[in-house]
């Protein structure tokens, strides 16, 4: 691996190894490794528009993107230079319907633990200056993943329907065993902190499936 630097995070320890593979074109785990965008162009290294992502843009339609096709982005081009990041993929899919086709809003699925399809898409984002909305479940392992991304992304990030009226909407019946629930020890952002104690106090999981989030 010649003139090829990597840089670390501490986030997400798996990453450094994982772009290691890659710059030098071994791909892990291709077929499963992707991202789930919608309304969103993308530019290639050679400078070219990459003409399927733009077809899909035309469409109003979502897709899935293997790591093999983000690997060769240099750029990422959103509406308002803006991005709304969601975990769970149903409620992505209702956001991918919700779009109208003249106010087109930027949209990616993480599919819970974030891939490093979807940390290059992040990095591309930050470069780009991208601001990124991100909402996830309100359980010990939605907020922790929330706030690793918030942690990582190297550009304003903000948490969307997140908070205590969100998690008072979105609450469940599944109790969250006391393993679990030591997760929470782990949530230091002062942003997630109202949620946390909501958790705490009440001690079951909330889903996003039971917001209607799009606003």
């Amino acid at each position: 691996m010649r003139n090829v630097v990597i840089s670390g995070s501490e986030i997400f320890p798996a990453y450094k190894r994982q772009r290691s593979y890659l710059a030098t074109g071994i791909l892990l785990d291709d077929v499963s490794n992707y991202a789930m965008l919608c309304n969103v162009q993308a530019v290639k290294k050679d400078g070219n528009i990459h003409k399927g992502m733009a077809g899909f843009w035309e469409e109003n339609d979502m897709l899935q993107v293997p790591l093999g096709v983000i690997a060769d982005w240099k750029e990422i081009r959103c509406p308002q230079k803006e991005m709304y990041i969601v975990e769970n993929p149903s409620v992505f899919a209702m956001l991918c319907r919700e779009f109208h086709p003249e106010q087109k809003r930027s949209c990616m699925c993480m599919n819970g633990q974030p891939r490093l399809s979807g940390l290059m898409i992040l990095d591309l984002l930050a470069e780009s200056g991208t601001t990124v909305y991100y909402g996830g479940d309100l359980d010990p392992e939605g907020i922790l993943i929330a706030q690793k991304l918030a942690d990582y992304y190297q550009g304003e990030f903000h948490f969307w329907h997140m908070d205590v009226k969100d998690y008072e909407k979105s609450r469940s019946e599944e109790v969250i065993s006391p393993r679990r629930m030591k997760i929470l020890e782990k949530i230091t952002n002062e942003r997630l902190l109202p949620v946390k104690e909501e958790i705490q106090k009440y001690k079951v999981a909330g889903y996003q499936e039971k917001l209607y989030i799009w606003r």
